[in-house]
């Protein structure tokens, strides 16, 4: 999560093919700049700030603890026994994957989602109506006119999904709902979403990225 406090990948995109375009003298073929201001003005106009404490308390105001696969409470420790491993799914079951999305008129990421808080779920002593709470990662540049900005826009904030005897098609439909509700509050900050559950005291450890 580090480097999401330094850096946004889309912006370092931009940057790039700006660069690459003066090189190549096709600097006329730029559009025009997107003004970072213009983020802030929509973030400002958006919700207000009762709003966001109503929309997060609904959601977490109800969760005891944390969840914590595994009882872990400190993953990183000193950070010298930290290591990494990436597994590229098939290509055959990523258009699996993207074809039920469609059939159920949800986004992959809905899928996506859904599938990490069962694994959470098996992993973690989930409470008897099977709340899971995890952060993830939003890209912060739905509205219009900030698809392109410099910046960093990217955010992380806290997603409630309930892991019940509901079936896997009104389950994700249910997740597609809260990420969608979740979008509409992509620039609160995360400490005070965190803050207005009382009932939540200790930051999420477990991330999703889709």
């Amino acid at each position: 999560m580090w480097h999401h406090l330094i850096g946004d990948h889309v912006t370092l995109e931009v940057i790039q093919k700006e660069i690459s375009a003066l090189l190549d003298d096709r600097a006329h073929a730029l559009g025009t700049a997107q003004h970072f201001r213009n983020l802030v003005a929509q973030a400002r106009l958006g919700a207000s700030q009762q709003e966001h404490e109503a929309f997060f308390r609904g959601m977490l105001a109800d969760v005891t603890e944390p969840t914590l696969p595994f009882g872990l409470t400190d993953v990183h420790h000193d950070g010298s026994s930290v290591a990494e491993a990436r597994v590229t799914l098939p290509a055959s079951l990523n258009t699996r994957l993207r074809t039920q999305a469609r059939q159920l008129g949800v986004s992959l990421a809905s899928l996506c989602h859904l599938a990490w808080a069962r694994v959470l779920g098996a992993a973690s002593s989930a409470d008897a109506d099977g709340r899971i709470v995890f952060g993830t990662v939003l890209l912060g540049r739905m509205q219009a006119g900030v698809d392109q900005a410099l910046g960093l826009l990217i955010n992380t904030l806290p997603i409630r999904l309930d892991v019940n005897d509901a079936s896997v098609v009104d389950s994700v439909r249910d997740t597609h709902e809260r990420l969608a509700a979740l979008l509409q509050h992509q620039h609160q900050r995360r400490s005070r979403s965190l803050s207005d559950a009382a009932a939540l005291r200790r930051p999420h450890r477990s991330l999703a990225r889709c």
